[in-house]
């Protein structure tokens, strides 16, 4: 394909956009600016995963964050990011809505990014049909309002692909410096924009080896060794101590974020995780029924046929209009699986979410390309198109009703519990909380100064092999309340510990899954064989299978 960028190109025409599209963009930016408000104001409880890296963000002052201080829970995080959250902390205090501020402004911001650069790559119907994608994906709508990078590498990534937009063919030594600069700082923001920039540097470089343009080449080298070089930067001092935690690297490979090297289990799993994104991070599902190994029911079920067949057409949109694009984006998403085959980054949910603009821009060409074509393939491109949105459309509308369902496995409900708890704490109640609930009760109560005090469990389980020592232990601290009557009990539904090999240690995992909640099950059945339940805590949204369990105990 390399050969053949010789003699291409770019055929999109630029024109000056109609009063119909720019009214379209504009009503597209307002549903998908107001969808990531409403849920941002709906400000749930952060969840584990975010109580873990924010109470490093809330906790350490800037200085200990420029030196490198690691992070309480074994976190990691770009340090631009790190830094910009913290600021909003000491603006606007360690609340949620203060500590996903900056998810939510590179969320909108990726919305507008998005117009320019759906101009440099599609025609207008094209740049509509992405622009709603990205207005109305729902796990797109999740990052945006969560309290942690992801969002943030889905901006940078629109950013660089506005930057190569605007200085892909840049002579003067000016423009090439800013191009540099700005990819420098990306990096910064965002780890995996150096597959980004990678792909970025194969496309321009290797189109000017080809032409045998050598002053060219020498001139992007100044953007390209800026990158590398703050790159380098950004990953010694920073992102690698830590970063091969051997618990980390496990808890990966056992689920499924790394390529096998088999090459049947390769081709098997790239794809599978092709028909995967197209749920998680595009949002695109119509029906998700979660069946272990039914992978042939959930590809039906999810209406995946619909975008394999416009990324498909799309496919053939830039094999005519930008044969470049189909080379930066197989470029950049070889380097993604190269580095999980070599278990240096996990090719997994939200590890990717970075990605999400290429297929975006993949989907919408084909339903640009399709536009063109013969009556009956027009119309199906219409019939597809109007598919693919229907499914983003249908999962915004019924998240935004029940807006519990946007986080799915992720919503939380630590600050609501524990403020259950203080609204029928009584002077004299005890409260225990359960090792996997520590680190919520820790953060929320430091956060919202709740007047309780708990005894905390310290997580005894690789002290003990068997159950019934396990429970002695777990009952020595419940009866230790001033008054066996009333008991608080919290705990969580997530039974793995932040540091854990997944099904360690085995006799408390008793061979099941963690996410199967075996150890949480066998607390709960123990909590009722020693007392007597008198009140829970059931949250008020509706949702029927809360992350946090409070019960007060009357114990025998």
């Amino acid at each position: 394909m390399l050969a053949q960028l010789r003699s291409d190109t770019l055929v999109v025409p630029t024109r000056t956009p109609s009063a119909g599209y720019a009214l379209a963009t504009g009503l597209l930016l307002l549903v998908g600016i107001g969808l990531r408000l409403f849920h941002y104001f709906y400000n749930r409880s952060l969840w584990t995963d975010e109580i873990y890296l924010n109470a490093g963000i809330v906790d350490l002052s800037f200085q200990e964050l420029l030196q490198g201080k690691p992070l309480p829970y074994l976190q990691k995080a770009p340090l631009g990011y790190l830094l910009s959250s913290h600021l909003f902390v000491v603006l606007f205090g360690n609340s949620e809505l203060a500590l996903r501020l900056f998810s939510l402004l590179t969320g909108i911001a990726s919305l507008f990014l998005l117009v320019p650069v759906t101009r440099y790559f599609l025609r207008p119907f094209g740049a509509l049909v992405a622009l709603a994608l990205l207005a109305l994906a729902t796990p797109l709508i999740y990052h945006a309002v969560e309290a942690k990078p992801y969002g943030t590498d889905l901006m940078v990534t629109l950013l660089l692909l506005w930057l190569y937009g605007r200085y892909r063919y840049a002579t003067s030594w000016a423009d090439l410096l800013r191009w540099g600069l700005g990819g420098s700082l990306a990096v910064w923001f965002s780890y995996p924009s150096i597959f980004v920039l990678a792909g970025m540097a194969l496309v321009v470089g290797g189109e000017y080896l080809l032409k045998r343009q050598g002053s060219a080449l020498r001139r992007v080298s100044l953007p390209f060794s800026m990158w590398l070089v703050s790159f380098a930067l950004s990953y010694f001092l920073y992102a690698k101590p830590g970063s091969e935690a051997g618990w980390l690297v496990f808890f990966f490979y056992k689920y499924d974020g790394y390529v096998p090297l088999q090459p049947v289990a390769g081709a098997v799993w790239l794809l599978k995780k092709a028909v995967v994104f197209f749920h998680t991070p595009l949002g695109l599902t119509w029906w998700d029924e979660l069946v272990e190994n039914a992978y042939l029911r959930r590809f039906v079920q999810r209406m995946t046929l619909v975008p394999v067949l416009l990324a498909g057409a799309g496919m053939l949109y830039f094999w005519r209009a930008d044969k470049r694009y189909l080379v930066l984006l197989a470029g950049s998403l070889l380097l993604v699986v190269a580095a999980s085959a070599l278990h240096r980054y996990p090719f997994y949910e939200r590890m990717v979410v970075f990605l999400a603009p290429f297929v975006i821009l993949l989907l919408a060409a084909g339903s640009e390309y399709l536009r063109h074509k013969s009556t009956f393939l027009r119309y199906a491109g219409y019939g597809l198109t109007v598919l693919l949105l229907a499914g983003a459309l249908k999962n915004a509308v019924a998240q935004t009703l029940s807006p519990y369902l946007l986080s799915g496995y992720k919503m939380s409900y630590y600050r609501d519990a524990l403020q259950f708890v203080r609204q029928h704490y009584r002077a004299g109640d005890g409260v225990y909380v359960y090792w996997n609930a520590a680190a919520g009760y820790t953060f929320y109560k430091a956060a919202d100064a709740l007047p309780f005090s708990a005894v905390v469990d310290p997580d005894r389980r690789y002290e003990l092999d068997n159950y019934p020592a396990y429970f002695a232990r777990v009952d020595a601290d419940l009866y230790s309340a001033p008054n066996p009557k009333r008991v608080w009990v919290i705990y969580s539904g997530v039974d793995m510990n932040q540091g854990d090999y997944g099904g360690q240690p085995a006799w408390y995992y008793q061979g099941h899954d963690f996410r199967e909640g075996y150890g949480v099950e066998q607390l709960t059945k123990h909590l009722q064989q020693i007392g007597t339940v008198r009140q829970r805590y059931v949250p008020t949204d509706g949702n029927p299978n809360p992350d946090v369990r409070v019960l007060l105990l009357e114990l025998r």
